[in-house]
């Protein structure tokens, strides 16, 4: 390929994440849960890992850019360019003892490029989610002096990750990788409180703005044991230390009157906060998986993470949060990728769970969170490009204890693109 070629597509992964990364800025969740740490924390949405249960750890693929573990982009072929992109929706039903309430949405899920460097040494880039933010919960209650006061809590925002992962064949069978992330975005929480039954009481609203902007690293090993008729079995681990994450933080708090036409009237300024530097400790995360494969036929694959989130820090306070586990299992099945004559005998079905043990404790319960993914990867014909769907039912939380519970349905649409753009053709 010319030099001048080369650079063009090289720059071409920078510059549509850069025209893509304005589409993060949208509110992309609805949960009262996103309040805490934060926000709620986005797993890995390429359409491949998701619809395997958001497995990851011990998957490799030429033909997807798993940024679950960095180590696993050595798989990719040394004479090719990986591109995918896809977006994401998600419908929640909303529960509580008294009510229910559905939102939906939808945004940009993932944009990644994954190119070989050398034989031995492949890398990728991309934009993803980290966490979201987005909430609007009321809080009514009753008080003999006052009347019945609400409590207003919103929310909006959230963290982006901008990746370059590096990856790096130890031996024929072994490979170890790092992310360099950096972690950006902001988050936006105001808290009100209405005295509904008085319009001569002084209401008052706290407005809290967070910016964050620094690196985070995570790291990543596979090791192949290759085993007869082109089967094996990948192990699979990855890491990521305590980091502190530079942020800022500002806010105001006011008084205002509201109208009998709803309209607000502000009064005074209670207290202004201006930006304040200070930090978000994200505690270290460590995690194991396991493999077993036949080449394009079938894949079974399993993963363990833990998070010590009793430790999380954010401007020297901590928050209402436990040590979290998740548990997941995926597979994928190909009837049989070379019988071009049927479509169907080349679509990849896939089939994944997960069990999450979140780091939400509330009112003495530790919410869990769990559900059943599926998913297809439709060749198109006569490319490389691959149209990958994934569907994923779940549930968080419960309605005991006056706690809300979230019942969802997310769907991922994507696409994986897979050219050879570093061969080299012989004219006669």
């Amino acid at each position: 390929m010319p030099e001048r070629m080369t650079k063009k597509y090289l720059l071409l992964p920078l510059f549509i994440l850069c025209m893509y990364s304005g589409s993060y800025a949208q509110i992309r969740i609805a949960s009262p849960y996103s309040r805490f740490g934060i926000g709620d924390l986005s797993g890995n949405n390429n359409a491949w890992n998701f619809s395997l249960g958001q497995t990851g750890i011990a998957l490799r693929s030429s033909t997807h850019i798993n940024y679950t573990n960095p180590a696993s982009y050595t798989a990719f072929d040394s004479l090719s360019f990986v591109f995918e992109g896809g977006f994401t929706s998600e419908s929640v039903k909303l529960t509580s003892r008294l009510q229910s309430t559905s939102r939906s949405y939808a945004s940009l899920g993932y944009l990644t490029f994954g190119i070989p460097v050398t034989k031995w040494w492949k890398t990728a880039l991309g934009l993803v989610p980290f966490s979201d933010v987005g909430y609007n919960v009321i809080s009514p209650e009753e008080s003999k002096t006052a009347g019945t006061i609400l409590r207003l809590y919103t929310g909006s925002g959230g963290v982006n990750r901008f990746f370059w992962g590096n990856a790096f064949n130890v031996t024929k069978d072994l490979s170890v990788g790092v992310n360099v992330s950096y972690l950006f975005g902001n988050m936006t929480r105001e808290a009100t409180v209405l005295f509904y039954d008085s319009l001569h009481t002084m209401n008052y609203k706290t407005d809290a703005y967070i910016n964050v902007g620094d690196f985070y690293y995570s790291f990543g090993a596979q090791y192949r044991i290759r085993l007869k008729r082109e089967m094996s079995v990948i192990v699979g681990a990855v890491f990521a230390p305590t980091t502190s994450i530079t942020s800022h933080a500002s806010g105001i708090a006011n008084t205002f009157l509201i109208s009998s036409s709803g309209v607000e009237y502000p009064k005074d300024t209670i207290s202004i906060l201006d930006s304040y530097k200070g930090a978000i400790l994200l505690p270290w995360m460590a995690g194991g998986g396991l493999t077993f494969q036949k080449t394009d036929n079938f894949l079974v694959t399993v993963d363990y993470r833990y998070q010590n989130w009793k430790s999380f820090r954010a401007f020297g306070l901590n928050d209402s949060l436990a040590n979290s586990y998740k548990i997941s299992v995926g597979g994928e099945f190909i009837p049989n990728a070379d019988n071009y004559s049927s479509y169907f005998s080349r679509i990849r079905y896939r089939l994944g769970f997960y069990f999450d043990r979140t780091y939400l404790q509330l009112r003495g319960r530790q919410l869990n969170e769990y559900g059943i993914s599926i998913g297809f990867g439709l060749p198109l014909r006569g490319m490389k490009t691959m149209m990958n769907i994934g569907g994923q039912f779940g549930s968080r939380g419960t309605v005991q204890g006056d706690l809300i519970k979230e019942t969802y349905f997310k769907f991922v649409l994507g696409f994986s693109i897979y050219e050879r753009w570093f061969h080299k053709r012989k004219y006669f």
